[in-house]
């Protein structure tokens, strides 16, 4: 299967986030992945949670997002210009933030950040199949990869 590519420009607003989203998945349905509805939710609230956090930590200029259908595997990609890299954290019951990307490591086959000129990429891998059932084995991983940055697993 050929792959496929969204790529798409995210102006820092909560506004752009919502209509990136949208935008995301009405192209994940033009490309007709055999998933489950809980599926298809997972990876929109996956890619909604990395823009949201490029909006809100990077600097001006917004964010980049690129979603590639590569055979089985669905790859979310959001650049910003910030070089500082994501960290998961442990927020309490009463903090408002902090759990996007508890979100991401639990819903994400694979993902991770990297240094990227002139900021970083924080990326989000999902197993899927095409609309003609095809599919090899889902994308398997030890959850966070990042360079400059400790491994964990999910």
């Amino acid at each position: 299967m050929p792959s496929k590519e969204l790529c798409l420009s995210v102006p820092s607003t909560p506004s752009a986030v919502v209509d990136a989203r949208r935008r995301l998945s009405a192209q994940l349905r033009v490309w007709q992945l055999s998933l489950p509805a809980e599926a298809l939710h997972d990876i929109e609230l996956v890619a909604g949670e990395l823009l949201a956090n490029a909006v809100d930590h990077a600097s001006q200029g917004g964010a980049s997002v690129v979603v590639r259908l590569d055979g089985a595997v669905l790859r979310i990609e959001v650049c910003d210009s910030s070089d500082a890299l994501p960290r998961r954290r442990s927020p309490g019951l009463d903090e408002e933030s902090g759990r996007g990307l508890c979100i991401v490591a639990a819903l994400a086959d694979r993902w991770g950040a990297e240094h990227v000129p002139p900021g970083k990429r924080c990326w989000a891998e999902f197993g899927v199949v095409d609309g003609l059932g095809c599919s090899t084995s889902p994308v398997g991983g030890s959850g966070f990869t990042a360079r400059s940055v400790r491994e964990e697993s999910r």
